[in-house]
């Protein structure tokens, strides 16, 4: 009996954590409010735990529209540090993940419209792991910690980035980036009949889908397996 309680406790510890981890964060945001503009204090704090539901369906959904890169970013430092090593690069890899994807929205206007977002995801997908590629190859075969080569690829990303803009999706007479096509934008897949007014799309749902197979390559399966060990 102690046994099975030991075994329930453990498998509940995840979710402990991440209710501490919300609880210190809520309570550590209060004080700086409180510090920082004492007479403001419960209307600021009262935002922050209604912001996600302020307007309703929409404001939902944009709850759901914003969390959706955040959530695969995420993915991407469980599924690591699954393995025992630290992606502390993701900050870079998102962002040359993000050019990836609005150079191919900006420039290649004639993918046709069902093929042109896909296009777009996959351009992201292989920035953002060509950005990890490096301190992947220089831990296998050098040795070199992931931690330091990480942080240096966030910076060689944010300054590259900023290059790579500048020089390919930014008009510099109207002082704007160039519009993304229509077409390579990611469906809304009912999500706007869901959600009115909110810019909620598919990412969301492609978020959750990516996450379900992570859980099952990682818990499921030889490799997975192997990959933990």
């Amino acid at each position: 009996m102690n046994k099975k309680r030991a075994l329930n406790f453990e498998k509940g510890l995840p979710v402990l954590a991440s209710l501490v981890s919300i609880m210190l964060g809520l309570f550590f945001g209060f004080i700086v409010m409180l510090v920082s503009n004492p007479s403001q204090v419960l209307v600021g704090f009262k935002t922050i735990l209604t912001g996600g539901f302020y307007g309703g369906a929409r404001g939902f959904g944009q709850v759901l529209y914003y969390a959706a890169p955040l959530l695969m970013t995420g993915l991407s430092v469980g599924f690591a540090f699954k393995t025992g090593l630290f992606n502390i690069g993701a900050s870079g890899q998102f962002i040359m993940g993000a050019f990836g994807a609005v150079y191919v929205g900006v420039k290649w206007t004639f993918l046709p419209e069902g093929v042109h977002w896909i296009a777009a995801t996959l351009a992201a997908m292989l920035l953002g792991g060509l950005c990890a590629l490096l301190p992947g190859v220089l831990k296998a075969y050098l040795n070199v910690n992931e931690v330091v080569s990480c942080i240096m690829m966030n910076y060689i990303a944010i300054y590259l980035v900023n290059q790579l803009v500048l020089k390919t999706v930014y008009d510099k007479l109207k002082n704007q980036s160039l519009p993304v096509s229509r077409s390579a934008q990611l469906p809304k897949m009912g999500l706007d009949v869901l959600f009115p007014g909110s810019s909620a799309n598919a990412g969301i749902i492609i978020a959750i889908a990516i996450a379900v197979v992570i859980h099952i390559v990682l818990n499921k399966t030889t490799f997975g397996y192997e990959l933990k060990a």
